[in-house]
């Protein structure tokens, strides 16, 4: 008795590839789009070991080419003074955190802390990213 071989064509099914491929969009996207700031400027803030987070304050920020938002507002230094004269006059221990680029002149930093002073805040704070801890190998112990 002979059997007759029938000749599959080869299938390929694309579904997994379809599945692994929109797992991976939504991946990206999801964390590319958390790694924004929270006020949306992109800033790369300089490190410190001793940064705490607070809970109420006021974010001004300056970006890489010096330009000054006031949460994510484009402003200028007089704007900004004008915007923080009632914040303050409603509650004399506002507290304004300065989130600034590592490439921001330190003249311009002095600027816009002249600028929150000259507003009534008394001790404007500097925003930075808490650095992450080191392993006790590096340090050489």
């Amino acid at each position: 008795m002979m059997f007759k071989r029938t000749i599959r064509k080869p299938n390929v099914d694309i579904i997994p590839m379809l599945d692994i491929s929109l797992f991976l969009l939504f991946f990206f996207l999801f964390t590319t789009t958390f790694r924004t700031a929270a006020s949306g400027i992109p800033l790369e803030l300089p490190s410190s070991s001793q940064g705490t987070a607070i809970e109420n304050r006021v974010v001004v920020s300056i970006d890489k080419n010096g330009r000054i938002y006031y949460g994510s507002e484009p402003v200028s230094l007089h704007r900004l003074i004008t915007t923080l004269q009632p914040l303050v006059a409603d509650d004399p221990n506002l507290l304004v955190v300065i989130n600034a680029d590592t490439k921001v002149t330190y003249g311009k930093l002095i600027e816009v802390m002249d600028a929150i002073s000259s507003a009534g805040v008394t001790m404007p704070a500097l925003g930075v990213e808490k650095a992450k801890k080191r392993l006790q190998a590096d340090a050489g112990g």
